[in-house]
């Protein structure tokens, strides 16, 4: 209850403070962005957190490319019934992937704004050390958020579907993060 008290507080914060977006071409943008998600109520708990560092130059005042590096920290814990003790036992492996990620944006930047939309593409791949993985690739949309001249709060809802063969799916995430404009 108070982490959801203070995340509604900076939410407060940032949307009562007077600013303006000012991306414009030729400016290049320094991101950190974070996502968290986990499964719960079956005997296979998975839980899993990314955080990315992006950089890319505006080509124009609204479209944006750029890569960055991404890591990956997933912990896996999965229930078995000893018949013999009659305890439920548990097994818990974490691992760590450094993966990358390139994406295109396009921004709806208006006057004046204080708030940017944006809708891009992206290519995703989790993990360097697994080279029989050829990624994902998917769409966002998102809102910068300006809370001053060159900062920006980022709320993003993104969709990957894999490039593997023989797999199904997609993975749908919601990201938070703060850009700074260099």
């Amino acid at each position: 209850m108070k982490s959801l008290f203070l995340c509604l507080m900076l939410c407060a914060v940032i949307f009562s403070v007077p600013a303006v977006a000012q991306q414009q071409k030729g400016d290049v943008e320094l991101q950190f962005q974070g996502y968290y998600f986990r499964t719960v109520g079956s005997d296979l708990e998975f839980g899993s957190g990314n955080l990315a560092g992006k950089i890319g130059p505006y080509l124009t005042d609204w479209l944006q490319v750029g890569v960055g590096p991404t890591l990956s920290i997933t912990t896996m814990t999965t229930q078995t019934f000893n018949p013999t003790t009659f305890e439920v036992e548990k097994s818990s492996e974490t691992t760590t992937t450094f993966g990358s990620t390139m994406f295109i944006v396009a921004s709806f930047l208006t006057r004046g704004a204080k708030a940017v939309p944006y809708v891009g593409a992206q290519y995703f791949k989790q993990d360097f050390s697994d080279s029989d993985d050829k990624g994902s690739v998917g769409v966002n949309a998102g809102v910068k958020f300006y809370f001053s001249k060159k900062t920006a709060f980022d709320v993003s809802g993104n969709y990957l579907f894999t490039l593997n063969e023989g797999q199904d799916g997609g993975m749908l995430y919601f990201a938070v993060g703060l850009s700074f404009l260099l």
